[in-house]
């Protein structure tokens, strides 16, 4: 089956029926063809508990225009991606499998149907290419979820016809300008089928305890950059990634809690950890692959030819696309696994379970979900610093290759970024000082993260070295870079006890705010008897 793939960007607008629309001086320098009449009619597909829309996907089977067929829209870092096949009865085996972390094995069934009378005006340039098409859409809609009801409203689309065109955003920017002064107004719907829809019923007891929170918002958003992991996209890969690592995070963190509310479940903890690190380690490789790839490239960049040579800079490409090929076909048969699905659905039973509902309210209630996440925090600090201690010690006692001092390092990286994981998942108050607790893991992390990717650099620079000397090509380029992303690694670890020092003094005042809290309410307490 031929699958047709589009990048949608557009603006849309929410008219009254009795405006019209902009003239054709309006969109000026763009001159408007039409308008084309057609009508639309088209059936959205969902889970029973909406998981596309929760997504911010979209699949549709629509009829009319140029274009019928079946339409699956996932979302991307500009704009969405569009997916087409030809139509017919069944949804396309191509978009099961790009949206099967959110379907899980479920039924999909019709949530809407949406008929639209559009006219398209096509925006030209003076050369007559297509730049934009304006649409003006008179909508009619049937929702069938529950409480689902019929409406009808009138919108304007604008639509960047390429958006690789470099001036396109401004002509779509113009083109809105237009649409605003004619007296529309910016949508407050981010589709039609969402506006159709309307508000989704809530997924779960937000706020019933804030070890499932954690858990709901880490499972969110392994699920929202599913689709664009399983198209091995930097961004997604990189998300998704970094949602399994928080999952881990706080099942480990919070496994004695945990294991009290999975007591008599067959839901296995160190199970779910086991398969979260092996997705992550499947992950990881082609993350680590795609960020030397950028790395390695920016640096060769910067050197004259005669130093780093073509022949050095297209091995460099040429085995890091290779390499990235696997490991993302590797990606994507992991995801479209029955052993990926069987987590997705166990981690949904974990959320199902963890923390339970509680009678208690108000401000006892936010006072011990506090208490319970600053216990996460105390955790984690104290494994922070028992690898900080550790790593401190050897650096002052032993002649450490750097190799040896970034391994050490690293293990203190991992921990600040587990720390900091509880931290963000904590709300500042005027009682507690958070900010700079954050602030602090974050700017350990990243610096020992930039040595870790240099390290992985290194790794591959060797790699793809040996291979050149193989075939009788010269090193001379790897080794220049070599030498970079070592020197790189020196520079960034010099100050590496400094930063490692402003995370423990951040904790401190982190406690002492805590200290300080509970003398007040105590004192509050007394006054009141």
């Amino acid at each position: 089956m031929t699958i047709n793939e589009t990048v949608e960007v557009e603006s849309k607008f929410e008219v009254d029926d009795d405006i019209a629309v902009p003239s054709a001086d309006a969109f000026a320098p763009l001159v408007a063809d039409g308008p084309e009449e057609y009508e639309l009619s088209a059936v959205y597909f969902d889970t029973d508990d909406l998981s596309l829309t929760r997504h911010k996907v979209t699949l549709r089977r629509r009829t009319g225009g140029d274009d019928e067929g079946w339409h699956l829209k996932l979302p991307a870092h500009a704009g969405r991606i569009e997916l087409q096949a030809p139509l017919g009865d069944v949804v396309p085996d191509e978009f099961l499998s790009a949206v099967a972390g959110l379907v899980r094995r479920r039924p999909l069934a019709p949530v809407a149907r949406i008929d639209n009378l559009r006219h398209v005006h096509t925006l030209r340039d003076d050369a007559g290419t297509a730049v934009i098409e304006f649409c003006d859409d008179h909508v009619s809609t049937e929702a069938f979820v529950d409480g689902g009801s019929a409406a009808t409203w009138r919108e304007w689309e604008a639509e960047i016809v390429d958006p690789a065109r470099p001036d396109a955003h401004a002509h779509l920017a113009a083109v809105a300008a237009a649409c605003t002064d004619a007296g529309a107004a910016t949508s407050s719907s981010s589709s039609k089928l969402a506006r159709a829809i309307g508000p989704l019923p809530d997924a779960g007891d937000e706020g019933a305890s804030p070890v499932r929170d954690a858990l709901t918002r880490d499972l969110g958003k392994l699920l929202d950059h599913d689709p664009a992991a399983r198209r091995t996209t930097i961004v997604g890969v990189h998300q998704m990634r970094v949602a399994v690592r928080g999952l881990r995070s706080t099942i480990s963190t919070y496994a004695a809690e945990l294991e009290a509310h999975t007591a008599g479940t067959d839901l296995d903890l160190p199970g779910l950890l086991d398969e979260l690190k092996v997705l992550a380690a499947v992950l990881g490789k082609l993350r680590d692959i795609q960020v030397v790839d950028e790395r390695l490239g920016e640096l060769a960049a910067g050197y004259p030819e005669d130093v780093v040579s073509p022949q050095t800079r297209h091995r460099l490409r040429a085995e890091l696309d290779v390499e990235a090929r696997r490991a993302g076909e590797r990606v994507t048969s992991a995801l479209l696994s029955d052993r990926y699905l069987d987590l997705v659905d166990r981690l949904h039973d974990l959320v199902g379970v963890a923390g339970g509902s509680t009678a208690k309210s108000g401000k006892k209630k936010r006072r011990e979900a506090e208490e319970l996440m600053l216990s996460g925090v105390d955790r984690q600090f104290k494994k922070f610093t028992k690898a900080r201690t550790r790593t401190e010690r050897d650096l002052a006692e032993l002649d450490l290759t750097l190799a040896e001092w970034e391994e050490l390092t690293h293990v203190v990286r991992k921990r600040a970024k587990a720390l900091r994981r509880n931290v963000n998942a904590l709300s500042g108050t005027d009682e507690l000082t958070v900010a700079p607790l954050r602030d602090a893991c974050q700017r350990l992390h990243t610096v020992l993260g930039d040595v870790q990717d240099s390290v992985t650099a290194r790794q591959w620079i060797r790699r793809i070295a040996r291979r050149a000397e193989t075939a009788r090509e010269s090193t001379f380029g790897f080794g220049v870079l070599f030498e970079h992303e070592r020197g790189f690694s020196e520079r960034a670890l010099d100050g590496f006890e400094s930063d490692a020092a402003a995370v423990t003094a951040a904790y401190r005042e982190l406690s002492e705010s805590r200290r300080a809290a509970r003398k007040r309410r105590k004192k509050g307490k007394k006054g009141k008897k």
